[in-house]
């Protein structure tokens, strides 16, 4: 059986690092995971510290509904994303099985 070159572990340990770094060290919700697009009203925001108490995050309070039930979820943003006020509509990814579950895709535009 052949060795494992450890420049490939490596590599790819540095490839996962960069690409959950890349999206805020957040996990995906899953490849396997049957997944559907809805919109989503903003109902309340708040300030919160940023990274190391410097600066400033706005954390937003999203409505949205599936089927029958309405979920209502926080969300801290990155400091990249501009102000939110309340009524923005944002579009959210979320899973056929857990609708709990979900990714903000963008923001609408009003």
């Amino acid at each position: 059986m052949k060795r494992i070159n450890p420049w490939t572990i490596g590599m790819l340990g540095i490839g996962m690092f960069v690409y959950l770094a890349w999206n805020n060290f957040e996990i995906p919700i899953g490849f396997w995971t049957s997944t559907a697009k809805t919109k989503a009203i903003v109902t309340e925001t708040a300030l919160g510290y940023g990274p190391k108490g410097m600066g400033f995050t706005q954390i937003i309070t999203i409505q949205y509904q599936v089927g029958d039930s309405v979920y209502i979820r926080k969300k801290k943003l990155s400091q990249r994303i501009s102000k939110k006020e309340i009524g923005s509509e944002i579009l959210i990814e979320y899973a056929i099985g857990d609708p709990s579950k979900y990714k903000i895709i963008g923001f609408i535009k009003p």
